[in-house]
């Protein structure tokens, strides 16, 4: 079997305005980058991500942790909504890849946003919301090396979170960090896998 490419969803392959939108629901002037360090602290969010608790009781925890100007059913409504699809490009690119070499996803996802739509395109998918397990917890990285059957050193990882390709590094996989579509290729030319 040939490396496993294994792709983030959210800010790599899919154009994701969440923590704008977030900035905005809080009133706030602290940075998108603040931001996403709350988010991804998140006990209500991580739950969520772990399939522990529903939407309506996520929505209501996030509301009043982020002190949300708005109702809980209303940023439901939003929160929906917050991913816009896969950049330009993207799944042209899985299309390519999968030419050469098995292509998989692994995301820290929930039951609103994960769509078969979204897993077609990918021979192995993985979302926290179904596993019961998450980025960047060691048994995340552990329970896909063992589904695919390979070795740790036969995965490539891109993600745009720098504790999730920290965790992936340590378990054994190849990982690199890439925010947006244009640094993911980028990486994906020097690695010689796209021209």
């Amino acid at each position: 079997m040939n490396r496993l490419l294994l792709f983030d969803l959210g800010g790599v392959l899919i154009r994701n305005d969440m923590f704008a939108q977030l900035q905005q629901l809080m009133g706030t002037s602290e940075s998108e980058a603040v931001i996403k360090s709350k988010w991804l602290a998140s006990p209500a969010v991580r739950d969520f991500e772990l399939g522990r608790c529903t939407p309506d009781q996520f929505s209501t925890s996030i509301v009043e942790e982020f002190q949300l100007q708005t109702t809980p059913a209303a940023f439901l409504d939003a929160f929906a909504g917050w991913p816009k699809g896969f950049y330009a490009g993207a799944q042209d690119l899985l299309l390519q890849l999968r030419k050469k070499s098995p292509v998989g996803c692994l995301s820290n996802s929930n039951e609103l946003h994960w769509t078969d739509q979204l897993t077609s395109h990918f021979d192995h998918a993985y979302s926290s919301h179904q596993l019961q397990r998450i980025k960047p917890d060691p048994d995340v990285f552990d329970f896909v090396t063992t589904d695919v059957g390979v070795n740790p050193h036969q995965i490539v990882f891109f993600d745009d979170s720098q504790p999730n390709v920290d965790a992936a590094l340590a378990f054994g996989w190849e990982a690199h960090l890439t925010v947006g579509f244009s640094e993911l290729n980028q990486v994906l030319r020097t690695l010689g896998a796209v021209q």
